[in-house]
């Protein structure tokens, strides 16, 4: 225990320095005049990589910042440093993390910069908190979900905040769709997938990239006549990593139009993968997935409005992946 916590306290030191971390504390008024309590021990407390600081007692932590840092704190003057300016502070060196990382993703990003205004990125994780926190009680147990809504062109956050775990991400986005701008471009996983969403987004001038939910039907319309977009068919037909376009195309019960579809079979090492990750989750839920979904789980279908004289399919994939390129740094 005490070789990992030195080797944390050396970590946080290699990522702020003490400079660094005074203006952060300073420009929310967290620690406003020289305390025992630094914010180098208060950042190393709260981010110990354990996660244990919510199940741990006052007395614990008061002791462990005696132990590792020399500050001698009571049980309530460490409550009373949890407050909302606290919060803030911590905000702030999650954003300051980001911008460190944000060199990795900019010879990426600078490829785009000149076709569109801002590049939004919608992710959340969720995770479990201690059983008796029952004001926040998810569907299962007690849980909390953070939503990430961040700006890949500038590096700046839009949003960052806490919700109880079974709050609708769907929801969350619908939200916050009058903060887009014309050309904007906004990237979408599954869980914030919303025909209405989609709708107000290009409405507003702006362009989407998002998955399909396997729950969502695509039509085609032929001479006057509805027809249900056989994906089946054509998937058969495509070899791994193969992809196919389709456009003008009609997804849902509300026929809201898409002007294109990308629809790409999964290489097999992709397939396991996945496959690895829809088993879990089933085993989670308790529930299995019907053949028909599960089979559909082996294509990569995308939605967009991007036009296709200057974005064509690969691009398109590039484009979305900057979003596993945000989450790795969101959840890492």
């Amino acid at each position: 225990m005490a070789k990992k916590m030195k080797a944390w306290i050396k970590t946080i030191r290699q990522l702020f320095s003490y400079e660094e971390l005074t203006r952060l504390e300073r420009k929310v008024g967290f620690i406003q005049r020289q305390r025992s309590l630094t914010a180098e021990a208060f950042l190393t407390l709260c981010a110990w990589g354990d996660g244990s600081l919510a199940c741990q007692s006052l007395q614990r932590l008061c002791a462990d910042l005696a132990l590792w840092h020399d500050c001698s704190l009571s049980n309530e003057g460490l409550n009373q440093r949890f407050t909302p300016r606290a919060v803030a502070f911590l905000k702030e060196v999650f954003f300051t993390l980001l911008m460190h990382q944000r060199p990795a993703l900019s010879s990426i990003t600078e490829t785009y910069r000149a076709c569109f205004t801002r590049l939004w990125i919608l992710d959340s994780t969720s995770f479990l908190l201690p059983t008796d926190y029952g004001e926040d009680q998810g569907s299962v147990s007690s849980g909390a979900k953070i939503q990430f809504e961040y700006e890949l062109l500038s590096g700046t956050c839009l949003q960052l905040c806490v919700q109880q775990a079974n709050d609708s991400d769907a929801r969350f986005a619908y939200h916050t769709q009058h903060t887009i701008l014309p050309n904007d471009l906004c990237i979408r996983d599954l869980g914030f997938f919303s025909l209405a969403t989609l709708a107000e987004i290009d409405a507003r001038g702006a362009y989407y990239i998002t998955r399909l939910r396997s729950d969502i039907k695509v039509y085609i319309k032929q001479d006057g006549e509805w027809h249900e977009w056989d994906w089946e068919s054509i998937g058969n037909r495509l070899g791994e990593g193969e992809a196919v376009e389709v456009e003008h195309v009609y997804i849902g019960h509300q026929r809201l139009y898409v002007p294109r579809l990308i629809f790409r079979r999964l290489t097999a090492e992709e397939w396991e993968k996945r496959l690895a990750y829809v088993r879990k989750k089933e085993k989670k839920k308790g529930k299995a997935l019907s053949r028909q979904t599960l089979e559909q789980k082996k294509y990569h279908i995308l939605l967009t409005n991007l036009p296709q004289e200057s974005f064509d399919a690969q691009q398109v994939y590039e484009l979305y992946s900057l979003r596993w390129q945000v989450e790795l740094l969101f959840k890492g």
